[in-house]
């Protein structure tokens, strides 16, 4: 049994979360989408899910062979209680799974260091003690969550991004932005040079962003893994067949 990390894009690693995950005492599985690699069939072994960002749009008017395997494979994993983390791009195929709506984001690109808020919500949720109602967290999308899930609650967002993070269940979040980068895939992004990057005001803008925010983003992240291996995902319970139970 192991928790299955869906890595969706040679420049979205999952980072933090594989090193805290694997401290934590968790067997991974890990499938490189990006390179063609195939999901299983079944969650005959399976423990937990992390799908993580890459390049593709989940949009629900973008018709992606490989998207729609995740969205049946996901939506299978919440209907058996099976907890489930999706990142950026896996919190957008996580949405549009389970009925929620992936559109293009109006006015182009949320890249950097962005703010996001946590609504009364996500202050209350397990996953998110011991990190402040507003933080920097960053950002690398086009796209967002533009319609929720059927029963779905928005936890956080941002001046441009209604839904930053959501819950649907006990144990089903998707967040937009990127927890999961350390210190080597922030730099690389800040130092990009792309329309992307530019939309943040260019690679020195966003170096100088990262001197600023990086040491209490990754310090926040490291917190957010944490509650995610002993809440969400504990290693411990979850090898014997029962999980924790998240009060909301």
């Amino acid at each position: 049994m192991a928790t299955l990390i869906i890595q969706n894009g040679e420049t979205s690693p999952p980072g933090l979360a594989l090193e805290t995950l694997r401290r934590f005492g968790h067997a991974i599985r890990l499938v490189k989408t990006w390179q063609g690699e195939t999901l299983p069939d079944d969650l005959v072994d399976v423990d937990a899910i992390l799908s993580c960002g890459g390049e593709q749009s989940a949009r629900n008017d973008v018709a992606d062979s490989a998207i729609e395997s995740q969205c049946a494979l996901l939506a299978l994993a919440h209907e058996a209680g099976v907890p489930i983390l999706g990142l950026c791009l896996g919190a957008q195929i996580l949405a549009r799974a389970l009925g929620g709506t992936v559109s293009s984001l109006e006015g182009g690109p949320e890249c950097g260091f962005t703010e996001v808020s946590l609504n009364s919500v996500g202050r209350e949720d397990p996953l998110f003690k011991g990190i402040p109602w507003k933080t920097h967290q960053f950002s690398w999308h086009e796209d967002v969550i533009s319609a929720l899930p059927p029963g779905a609650q928005a936890l956080a967002s941002s001046r441009r991004t209604d839904v930053q993070a959501f819950l649907v269940g006990t144990s089903t979040y998707g967040l937009q932005y990127h927890p999961e980068y350390g210190a080597a895939p922030l730099e690389e992004h800040c130092r990009r040079t792309d329309a992307f990057a530019a939309s943040a005001g260019g690679s020195d803008a966003l170096m100088a962003d990262l001197s600023e925010h990086g040491v209490n983003v990754m310090r926040h992240a490291e917190r957010f893994f944490e509650s995610v291996a002993l809440f969400l995902m504990p290693a411990d319970r979850i090898h014997r067949g029962v999980r924790h139970e998240i009060e909301h």
